[in-house]
């Protein structure tokens, strides 16, 4: 079997052409997302900034609408935390695509760094989302007792 260390010379870990191969995949495709996303993102922010300023005119117009502006706000907000898993993305990409191309240890972590801070992120937004959901389901809950109460008396 053909090995070939990613770094010549120490005694670590090795990477044959198969993983590096698998790899550059990898660096492709989050590569590919990563460009999605900043495509995403910046159609998120324009739509974003159309609510602002239709949301404010159609609240000026109709004042039973105040909502167009702060929603606007609200997608501006989602942009805005899209971006640093966007950042994280080019860097695992970029750094392995370098690693496996020019067999460079310190890109290759550099990459997984990146990586493991996406993963990371995308771990602790989860929770935080699924704690608002238990929230929201408790809310939901509470309104549909009260609400009962209320038209039982």
């Amino acid at each position: 079997m053909n090995e070939e260390l990613i770094n010549p010379g120490t005694a670590g870990m090795t990477v044959n052409e198969s993983m590096k191969a698998d790899l550059l995949s990898a660096a492709k495709w989050t590569k590919f997302l990563c460009i999605l996303g900043c495509i995403g993102a910046g159609l998120l922010v324009l739509l974003a900034i159309a609510m602002i300023v239709f949301g404010a005119a159609a609240a000026r117009i109709n004042p039973a609408m105040p909502f167009g502006a702060l929603m606007g706000v609200v997608y501006l907000i989602c942009a805005g935390i899209y971006i640093y898993p966007l950042i994280k993305g080019f860097q695992f990409a970029n750094a392995t695509k370098t690693a496996c191309l020019y067999n460079n240890e310190s890109e290759l972590a550099r990459g997984f760094s990146g990586l493991s801070s996406l993963i990371r992120y995308f771990g602790i937004l989860t929770i935080v989302v699924m704690a608002i959901y238990v929230l929201v389901i408790i809310g939901i809950i509470f309104a549909v007792i009260f609400n009962s109460f209320g038209t039982l008396y």
